[in-house]
């Protein structure tokens, strides 16, 4: 999950930094800046991330649902869904392909070189690194903040409901 959120982010931070653009043709040129781009950031191991994502969750099911499950089973998993990631990075039509579009569609040629030289930079290194953990920590506190502001967004909706005559069951409103 951390290269996830590291590659969430490096998206985040490249689309701030550039803005929308009108999109350049993707030439080979702009498509090999890409690909260091992605491989600077991260991007471009998007698919081991979500596999190892994915394994992550399947464990946490399969634990969940049979807490006595053979330790063999956790090996299977990983190496059938590392498979399929395999495959699917030969075939031409795979996930780094399908990402180069949007990717063009935000950073020109020259945003990208510059992009390039920032994160070959120890600053830019440093924030590959931290993006992440900053990532985790921040969604954390968002979290507790909405969880903390729950009971009042409720009440409120509720006294909102019964002053304009909308019915709701209250057990079912919110959690």
């Amino acid at each position: 999950m951390r290269c996830v959120a590291q590659w969430s982010m490096g998206l985040a931070v490249l689309f701030c930094l550039s803005g929308v653009v009108q999109a350049e043709e993707l030439t080979r040129e702009k498509k090999a800046a890409l690909k260091e781009l992605m491989e600077l950031t991260g991007a471009a191991r998007m698919s081991q991330l979500f596999g190892n994502a994915f394994i992550e969750q399947m464990s946490a099911a399969l634990v969940r649902a049979r807490p006595d499950i053979n330790p063999r089973a956790f090996e299977i998993l990983r190496e059938e869904v590392m498979a399929v990631m395999r495959e699917e990075l030969e075939k031409k039509e795979s996930l780094q392909e399908l990402i180069y579009p949007i990717y063009n569609k935000y950073l020109t040629l020259q945003e990208t070189r510059e992009l390039i030289r920032f994160y070959k930079t120890p600053l830019g290194r440093k924030t590959i690194e931290v993006m992440p953990k900053m990532t985790r920590e921040a969604m954390a506190v968002g979290q507790r903040w909405g969880q903390a502001l729950a009971p009042r967004i409720q009440q409120r909706i509720l006294e909102r409901f019964e002053k304009e005559g909308v019915a709701v069951r209250r057990e079912g409103m919110m959690p």
